[in-house]
Parts: C-alpha cells; structure tokens; sequence
C-alpha cells in the first residue's frame, strides 16, 4: 500500500502541475533526522508531521501541523464535533501502510480518509516539508500550493485556527 500511496502522491503533484522539490534519502522515522537531512538538501521549509487520527465515531482524519506542535483534540473536537486519538502503530499500518514518522499529508483513497485538518500555523511558512508516505522521500512543497492539493485530494478539507 505504501508504494501505491507514494504513486498517488506523486501523481497528484504531476497532475496538478506543482512545483515543488522530491529526494530521496536515507530513513526519517524521526525530526532529528530531518533536520540532519533537510540541511544536506538545502531545503528551508518547515518541517511538518501528519498524523493518522481516528474519531471517537470510528471515522478517520488525517491531522496536518508543524513538527514542534502536538495534538491538541480539544481544539479538534471543537471543529469536527467529536474527540479523536492517534491510530497505533499497527492499526496504521495494517490501514494506509505506513510506518510512524512516514504518514503523508495526502493521497489516500477517499473511502479510508475523507478529511484533512490542517493546523492553521503550516500557512505561517513560505514551503513545508512532508513525507510521501515512505521513509526514504520526501517534498519540500510551496505552501501556497497546499490548498490546491488538499482541496484535490479530499472531499473535506477544515482549518484549525492557530491558539
């Protein structure tokens, strides 16, 4: 599933005609290697996580915000009306196929997410970074660009306002 998302990301990005940065490199499962990787690449954007969230209804979301922010499913539960938890390890795996540290912020078929919440605090940098659903590649994409892809990729795009 993991090259098959990794295919549709990289497809979306070809078909929307989005200017933007891909390389491979060895594993990020973690922001320290990032950080170690990004400096080899030259990359400036801001480092960005997606988590793979579940809401207390069984529906599943996928939480877009910078590396330095946590989930907070207060704020959350106050845009789409229920409380949500991040998805284990395994129940991730064993549904979009990625590993920790490598879930992407789109591409997913929409029968498994529909919805993309996006911490207003990504739109405060010029480019963000992103796994494409592997450990070993990533984009480095303008931020503007990130409303054109969302709002392709899934039918529900919210913001969450910044604090």
């Amino acid at each position: 599933m993991k090259e098959e998302l990794k295919e549709n990301i990289l497809n979306t990005l070809k078909e929307l005609n989005i200017d933007c940065k891909l390389a491979n490199h060895e594993p990020i499962l973690n922001f320290e290697i990032a950080a170690k990787v990004d400096e080899e690449l030259g990359w400036t954007g801001k480092e960005t996580k997606s988590l793979f969230v579940k809401g207390k209804s069984g529906k599943f979301y996928i939480y877009i915000t910078t590396e330095d922010q946590k989930l907070d499913s207060k704020r959350i539960k106050s845009l789409i009306g229920e409380k949500v938890n991040i998805v284990s390890s395994d129940e991730m795996t064993e549904i979009i196929g990625c590993v920790p540290g490598s879930v992407a912020a789109f591409g997913y078929n929409s029968d498994i997410v529909d919805t993309v919440i996006v911490d207003k605090i990504v739109l405060d940098y010029d480019a963000f970074i992103c796994s494409v659903g592997v450990p070993n590649m990533s984009a480095e994409i303008k931020t503007e660009d990130l409303d054109k892809i969302l709002k392709f990729s899934y039918p529900n795009v919210l913001y969450l306002e910044k604090e």
